[in-house]
């Protein structure tokens, strides 16, 4: 169908559209979305989306994630990776907390399991030769016996923003509501993108966390740290739980000063995107003639961020919520994304939102449902003045009328589940904007992120038109500085990290019982977290490719449903509550909500005697599942009667499927580490300590902090190379070194130096490194000598020793120590400012 218009009328508001005009994607079978492709420093996607905003994967898309056996396996098709010239000494850890309702037990769980990460982060384990834990080493990184799994932190910031980030031009979320449960506290709406510090019950600022910048900074008096300065008052002590002036105890403090009375429109991603990575954040958004825009500078921001994060540490971003992403981007859809954040709909005659077209709707053998090309918003001028319009959008029982939804099948609690299939637009940002944010180089600022009609076009190279904050040399505090053309700091992809505790069950997740992860395990319930995931265990995960809904291979626990969901056999009729062990039973959610990924029980800690929620106490005001009148009343997770009657006592917590999130994680482990995408569950495997000790590592979130330790423990390490290489017969390894100095403006002048074992790529490879990078054509680009193994210096290279001749070789086996393989530098081979990839095509 040919739509020859590019204005929308929505109850008399015009609205400008790519539906209509501008789409540059070129579809893949079967649906909308664009082709992923993988670019020098990060993922972009190629082709543009229409007005419905369906994403385009980047950075390999959301293929599976590689273990460490496959990691390290010979490659037939090449590949590429950015390799590390200095060790990292720094860490700046960012927790993204949801704070909407319902998260206090969660943010509790995590609160207890924070001990265990910051105390293995600053005093690692000890370990024999066999990697067997035989104590803990000091604050200075001595171990009585053994030997380090890996150096200690001496030198860490670590900070907190939320969920929360206001109804984004909609009426919801007003900044002005207080919390339910204590009329003196404001409920955190609209945190902002900005760093919090608020301290225990009464949000008290912490005093070392330096207000306004709101982090704490970890900065213990060892030989490593002498003379070094912090833009914070320093932590220097461990401490623990409820000790005031200590690393454990202002920390938890902070994070119990989250609360959970924030903005239910879920921005988890976009949260920490806004404090990271936006190049030019903005200070409110503005609605005039019902078009949104983005105004102003936020100068916190800038600050905090400028301080917190170091061009030369290793970033992890450590997400905790119990659902799925909700946020509109307000430039969307012509400027008027923002209407989804709104309830009633504005303007609409019956109050709902648009409905979709019934191309929308999947019909075998007529449409193919939101892949469809067709499908569209019955809102838009072009379907609403045609003449098959009633044909198109038939009325929506029992009064939804004029391509409108009934109220009752638009509740803005579901608001963004499923948005394309329900409402033939989508109105939040795609995946590939966080990958990207994460990997990139180069990401936009606000003049880039859409096109003039409204389409997201900020993960194309061609978009991304400022230097990522994330790997830039030095970030701006005055809003009136160019925040866009930075200088590149030293910053590798490889040194960013992304984990989400969310929602997904633990079953999932768990190794098998004979599977060397559970191979004294006899009990499948008492099987640690699985170490690396398979491609089949990301889609059951996720799916195949969820963002253009082809959920094909996903467990149906993670599918995003008001409706009991098929290949689940516990329905909403079951008589008990716990049918499923995984979440109870499907439950009728009156198309207000949707059912669980998963459900634990609540107990106490010390006996897994149950510790239940009195919805009806003035403390759980606002922030219960079981109070009188609501919705998840009937659900599995309220306690209920000897006669069936469902009392306003809630026994179990819950959490939605959290596919963002799983999608995000999965791009990020499908780098070429393999590594810097972290999953767990927010359903704990033991909710209490199992035969009361207190030591169980499956224990609330501690198989989540554990893994995460775990892979950032890696960066600590010698860098191992990815994937094994085939020697050719004259000792050499098809492969380059590039060389980028950022700090060196001579040009490829710089190049002509064979006494540094330099000399000059191609022009292409040139650019196209270059613009990965983020570097400017003055700032050059070398190929760096190789020294195959045929060479008498091979063996002061594989050794990093001096030599006549600098350069770099490929070494394996016991020469590549603990790597299986690694590319190894003579030493003073390359400047410490250098970037640094290797190509390869095995």
């Amino acid at each position: 169908m040919v739509k020859s218009t590019c204005t929308t009328l929505v109850a008399g508001v015009i609205l400008a559209t790519a539906l209509s005009c501008g789409a540059r994607l070129k579809a893949k079978p079967g649906g909308d979305g664009g082709t992923a492709t993988t670019g020098t420093g990060g993922a972009s996607s190629s082709g543009g989306r229409n007005g419905s905003g369906a994403a385009a994967s980047g950075s390999g898309g959301t293929g599976g994630g590689s273990s460490g056996a496959s990691s390290s396996s010979s490659s037939s098709s090449g590949f590429m990776s950015q390799l590390r010239n200095v060790p990292v000494d720094k860490l700046d850890l960012l927790f993204m907390i949801d704070n909407s309702a319902s998260m206090g037990d969660k943010q509790v769980l995590l609160a207890q399991a924070v001990p265990d990460m910051i105390t293995r982060l600053v005093m690692p384990n000890c370990v024999d030769a066999s990697g067997h834990i035989v104590g803990r080493s000091d604050m200075n990184g001595q171990c009585a016996a053994g030997s380090l799994e890996f150096r200690a932190v001496h030198d860490m910031h670590i900070g907190i923003v939320t969920s929360s980030l206001g109804g984004r031009g909609g009426n919801q979320c007003p900044t002005d509501a207080t919390n339910e449960t204590n009329q003196n506290l404001n409920a955190h709406n609209d945190d902002r993108g900005e760093l919090i510090n608020r301290g225990g019950a009464m949000e008290v600022p912490v005093m070392n966390a330096g207000s306004p910048l709101n982090f704490l900074a970890w900065f213990p008096p060892v030989p490593a740290n002498a003379g070094g300065t912090t833009p914070v008052p320093a932590e220097t002590t461990v401490g623990a739980p409820g000790m005031g002036g200590t690393l454990i105890g202002d920390f938890t403090s902070m994070i119990q000063g989250v609360h959970e009375h924030g903005c239910g429109f879920e921005a988890q991603n976009e949260a920490w995107y806004r404090f990271l990575v936006q190049p030019d954040p903005f200070d409110q958004i503005q609605v005039q003639n019902n078009r949104a825009s983005l105004v102003g500078l936020d100068s916190v921001i800038l600050q905090q961020r400028s301080a917190f994060l170091r061009p030369d540490s290793m970033l992890a971003v450590i997400v905790l919520t119990d659902e799925n992403e909700e946020v509109a981007d307000p430039l969307s859809i012509g400027g008027e994304g923002w209407l989804y954040e709104s309830a009633p709909y504005p303007s609409s005659p019956t109050y709902g939102a648009p409905e979709g077209t019934i191309e929308c709707s999947a019909t075998p053998g007529l449409t193919s449902g939101p892949n469809d090309p067709n499908c569209t918003s019955c809102a838009f001028s072009s379907i609403q003045n045609s003449p098959n319009f009633a044909e198109r959008c038939p009325d929506d029982p029992p009064a939804g009328m004029q391509g409108f939804l009934d109220p009752s099948d638009d509740s803005v609690n579901v608001r963004f589940y499923h948005q394309k299939q329900r409402f033939g637009a989508f109105a939040g940002y795609p995946i590939a904007r966080y990958v990207r944010g994460l990997t990139a180089a180069t990401v936009p600022d606000r003049g880039h992120e859409v096109d003039g009609s409204g389409n997201y076009v900020g993960d194309q190279d061609g978009s991304a038109n400022c230097l990522n904050p994330i790997f830039a040399k030095d970030l701006p505090t005055d809003p009136n500085a160019d925040l866009c053309h930075l200088e590149r700091g030293p910053r590798t992809p490889d040194l960013v990290y992304y984990a989400a505790i969310a929602g997904v069950p633990h079953q999932l997740l768990q190794a098998q019982p004979g599977d060397g992860e559970c191979s004294l395990r006899t009990n499948s319930s008492d099987c640690p977290q699985k170490n690396f995931f398979s491609q089949s265990d990301w889609q059951a995960i996720t799916g195949a490719d969820p963002e253009h809904y082809d959920f094909s291979g996903i467990d149906p626990h993670m599918l995003e449903s008001e409706q009991p969901r098929d290949g689940l056999v516990c329905s909403p009729t079951d008589q008990t509550d716990d049918c499923d062990p995984i979440n109870g039973r499907e439950w009728s959610t009156n198309r207000k909500d949707l059912q669980f990924a998963c459900i634990f029980p609540l107990v106490d800690a010390q006996t897994g005697i149950a510790s239940p929620k009195d919805c009806m106490q003035p403390q759980y005001q606002g922030a219960c599942d079981c109070a009188s009148g609501s919705n998840s009343q009937n659900s599995p997770l309220c306690q209920k009667t000897s006669s069936g009657k469902y009392t306003t006592t809630q026994i179990y917590a819950k959490a939605y499927p959290s596919v963002r999130e799983m999608e995000i994680a999965r791009a990020m482990a499908a780098s070429p580490s393999g590594v810097q995408g972290i999953v767990a569950s927010l359903c704990p495997i033991h909710t209490s300590y199992a035969n009361g000790d207190q030591t169980d590592p499956l224990f609330g979130y501690r198989p989540a902090v554990n893994a995460i330790v775990n892979r950032l423990k890696n960066s600590f390490l010698i860098q191992c190379l990815s994937q094994s290489l085939s020697v050719q017969s004259d000792g050499s390894v098809s492969c380059v070194v590039l060389v980028a100095f950022p700090n060196i403006s001579s040009g490829e002048s710089y190049c002509d130096n064979p006494g540094l074992g330099l000399s000059r790529p191609t022009t292409g490879i040139v650019a196209r490194f270059q613009q990965g990078q983020g570097l400017t054509a003055s700032q050059p680009v070398c190929l760096l000598n190789q020294i195959p193994t045929v060479n008498a210096d091979y063996a002061n290279c594989a050794s990093s020793s001096p030599t006549a001749i600098p350069g770099w070789c490929y070494v394996e086996g016991q020469m590549a120590g603990i790597c299986p393989q690694k590319i190894a530098f003579t030493r003073d081979a390359v400047r410490p400012d250098a970037l640094l990839t290797v190509q390869c095509s095995n």
